[in-house]
């Protein structure tokens, strides 16, 4: 299995995630069957990981220093089985941009969430998210003809061609406003899944999300014990 975490620069969270976990795989018999990266959505390949999470790991026996920043990439995206981001703005970030990434790109609090209510929250939205997938798959075979037309004259340099794209994109959307709006519903019923970004604070605000970090990853790390 391969695991990818993800936050803003990979130097704060995911820069710590990805050696956290690592030894906890591997204290857990799992160090071999799964492989862990990190990135960042806006990373600066190459950054050092910051000087308050290279506290925390030199403090666990870690190499701080070691860490270099990943830009996530399409390569990254196919790379991983499953995308466990920091907070939501990641996860929405790689959708958007990747979206065959759907169906392994999650919250890391999402994820390990076991709080029955939420599950059955989660279980709504998915239901939601695919029925609207639907509609929008029926609407772009309905109007097949339309749209390959409009490309048509868009790539023969019609000017009024990319407005039009734009009313049709306008119709593919408000085809599922319903689903729209229930999906904004569910999530308001749903805790935070983000993780605080420590950039910028004291060394014991990274030491608190560090803690946090690691209370998530020991129930990550049973699920895959689980799953593998």
């Amino acid at each position: 299995m391969k695991l990818l975490f993800v936050c803003t620069g990979n130097t704060c969270r995911s820069a710590m995630a990805e050696p956290l976990m690592r030894r906890r795989l591997e204290a857990a018999g799992l160090g071999d069957q799964v492989e862990v990266r990190s990135a960042g959505v806006a990373a600066m390949p190459g950054s050092p990981a910051s000087q308050g999470a290279a506290n925390v790991l030199n403090a666990k026996g870690m190499d701080g220093a070691g860490h270099m920043a990943s830009l996530l990439d399409r390569e990254l995206v196919s790379w991983a089985d499953l995308i466990l981001t920091m907070g939501e703005s990641h996860k929405r970030a790689i959708v958007e941009k990747h979206f065959n990434a759907l169906d392994k790109t999650f919250t890391l609090k999402e994820f390990v969430d076991d709080d029955p209510a939420n599950m059955a929250i989660l279980d709504q939205m998915a239901e939601v998210q695919e029925a609207a997938q639907m509609k929008q798959g029926h609407f772009l075979q309905d109007h097949a003809d339309e749209v390959e037309a409009l490309q048509a004259r868009y790539g023969a340099g019609d000017a009024s061609a990319a407005d039009d794209l734009e009313k049709l994109q306008a119709r593919l959307e408000a085809s599922v406003e319903a689903e729209s709006k229930q999906m904004v519903e569910l999530m308001g019923k749903l805790p935070s899944y983000d993780i605080a970004d420590p950039y910028g604070g004291a060394q014991s605000v990274y030491d608190a999300t560090a803690e946090e970090i690691e209370g998530l990853l020991e129930k990550l790390v049973v699920r895959l014990k689980e799953e593998l």
